[in-house]
């Protein structure tokens, strides 16, 4: 073949490659027949040595990506083919003045140029979603699932118990204060102060603790000789002062006990109580009769009894209840003979409870009192409805009658007396073969709004019957107050209103509150007035009022409290001052 068929044919071929090159490119005023949205057709690579395209430049390369300019407004968009150094890359993302391409394994340098296919703009657009199904769709698709709450019993826990949580818990406490008159009378200040101490101490691994609750005090006046109660005003006085065995419901103690029973006081003796089954505990008591007046031990008077008690926590109403039968002797012969109970329910926020106590007299007792009585009696009720709650509560009661504290007391604590002669003496009185029945009522009311509180409630003493000349009592008080106002302040106030027999009275008190330091610091002022009104003289008597409390918590283990006021009036003019330091250390 010679050289210019040859030049011809190599013409040919190019001219059929080009034309080959030039129809697989998409024309740029050509649109497709079918265009699909969610996969638009991809650019053609550029063909090597081709002046079509877009002539880009490798601006920046980090990592696994180089940034190139320019962008989409010169029709560099996504998809679009670049070719680098003889290398294809395809536009991963772009901007109106730069796009970006995933390099792979290739490598490029900055200011590297080549050539982009150009992309139709309609292949930048992202495909629309689908809109969302309406959230009818979904209701009824899944089963509510019940709060874990309740399936939860969580064990109940009696108010008190925590304080005795620890196998060694000590606390100290110190008390002290004084009034001091303002109107120049000499010898008429008053003070006073009291170092105590409870001690619960489980020394040994074994479920055996010994509790102390002891405190020592002293008075101090220039005439306290000649002011009443002085047997009172014992310098040692221990509260409790008990051994004790525990475990598995069954129980021990020996010592002075606070309580003997649910519903008796102290007692210097023994008490055993041992588990029945069903939330039911039988105990039986006995000891010595401490002295009512100083605490000190004492032999004069016994008491014995037994106790049974039911508490079912677990279940949905969480009764307890108790039921004590007991009696004591005073000097060898029998005294008290008594039948008394309490129960409580608790059906959801609410609480019903009450008590009674039925006494036995024998024939020649000295109040003339019948064999058989109803001494007492009561029913108390609250209930929190949200931001609501209210109370009421009555009881009936008589004057608790014994021979061993008609040893203490005259015979008009008792019953009604006959007057005495003139000139006899107050033990020659005699009773007239009634006594007074008290009825006590009360009604509370409460509402808690954000910050604010109130509360209302109204209170009555009365004689059941009501004989002339007999003591009664209404009043009522209300109060309210804000807290955190700007997160430390505080605003209080009271009212109330009383009117008796031998007084009437009209006070009120306001006062602001503030705490700082973390809560660690809390002050409060206040200011008082009461108007009274005694009937015996028919006087008019007002009073003033201006006092303050501080309370600080260094520490978890230790608290300040300090009390003050100074008062004014028409039958007193002086300054009152009360501190207690308490310290519970972890031990």
């Amino acid at each position: 073949m010679s050289a210019r068929r040859r030049a011809i044919a190599a013409g040919l071929g190019l001219a059929a490659a080009l034309c080959l090159v030039t129809g697989a490119l998409p024309a740029q005023s050509r649109k497709p027949l079918r265009p699909r949205a969610a996969r638009p057709p991809a650019p053609a690579p550029v063909a090597p040595g081709k002046p079509s395209g877009v002539e880009v430049v490798v601006v920046e390369v980090a990592g696994a990506r180089a940034y190139l300019a320019p962008g989409a407004k010169s029709g560099v968009r996504r998809n679009s083919v670049v070719l680098l150094d003889g290398k294809e890359y395809r536009v991963a993302q772009a901007t109106d003045s730069y796009a970006v391409i995933d390099l792979g394994g290739g490598t490029v340098a900055e200011k590297d140029k080549g050539r982009a296919s150009m992309a139709e703009e309609e292949d930048d657009r992202p495909t629309e979603l689908a809109p969302p199904r309406p959230l009818s769709t979904w209701q009824g698709a899944w089963t509510p699932q019940p709060p874990p709450a309740d399936a939860q019993q969580p064990r109940h826990v009696p108010i008190g118990d925590a304080e005795r949580d620890r196998r060694l818990d000590v606390t100290l406490d110190f008390a002290s204060g004084g009034l001091v008159p303002l109107s120049g009378q000499p010898g008429a200040a008053l003070a006073f102060a009291q170092l105590g101490a409870r001690v619960h101490d489980e020394p040994f691994s074994a479920p055996v603790a010994l509790d102390v609750d002891a405190a020592v005090q002293q008075w101090a006046a220039a005439d306290l000789g000649s002011r009443v109660g002085g047997p009172t005003r014992s310098v040692v006085w221990v509260r409790e002062l008990l051994a004790s065995y525990r475990a598995a419901g069954w129980y021990a103690g020996f010592g002075r006990m606070k309580y003997a029973a649910s519903t008796l006081g102290a007692l210097d003796g023994v008490r055993a109580a041992a588990p029945a089954g069903g939330g039911v505990s039988v105990a039986a008591f006995g000891g010595f009769l401490p002295d009512p007046l100083g605490g000190e031990l004492s032999t004069a008077a016994q008491r014995f009894g037994v106790e049974a008690r039911f508490d079912r926590p677990d279940s949905a109403l969480r009764p307890e209840a108790a039921l004590v039968v007991q009696g004591s002797t005073f000097r060898g012969a029998l005294d008290e003979r008594r039948i008394s109970g309490v129960f409580a329910l608790y059906p959801g926020p609410a609480r019903v409870g009450g008590h009674f106590e039925v006494s036995g007299f024998d024939a020649g007792n000295p109040w003339k009192a019948s064999p058989y009585e109803l001494t007492a009696a009561g029913l108390d009720e609250s209930v929190r409805l949200g931001n609501f709650d209210v109370g009421a509560r009555i009881d009936l009661v008589q004057p608790e009658r014994s021979r061993w504290l008609a040893s203490f007391l005259p015979a008009s604590w008792f019953c009604r007396t006959v007057p005495a002669p003139v000139g006899s003496p107050p033990a020659g009185e005699a009773c007239d073969g009634s006594s007074s029945t008290r009825a006590l009522g009360s009604v509370t009311a409460g509402v808690t709004l954000g910050q604010a509180s109130f509360t209302l409630a109204a209170t009555g003493i009365e004689t059941v019957p009501h004989p002339a000349g007999e003591p009664r009592v209404l009043g009522g008080f209300a109060t309210g107050r804000v807290v955190r106002i700007a997160n430390v302040l505080r605003v209080e106030g009271a009212a109330s209103y009383s009117a008796s027999t031998f007084l009437d009275m009209l006070g009120a008190t306001v006062g602001p509150g503030v705490t700082v330091l973390r809560d660690a610091l809390d002050v409060s002022m206040y200011y008082r007035v009461s108007d009274v009104r005694y009937a015996s003289v028919n006087a008019r008597l007002l009073e003033n009022g201006v006092g303050g409390t501080a309370v600080l918590f260094p520490s978890g283990a230790t608290s300040f409290t300090l009390q003050g006021e100074g008062m004014a009036g028409g039958d007193v003019k002086s300054l009152f001052v009360f501190g207690t330091i308490v310290w519970r250390p972890r031990l």
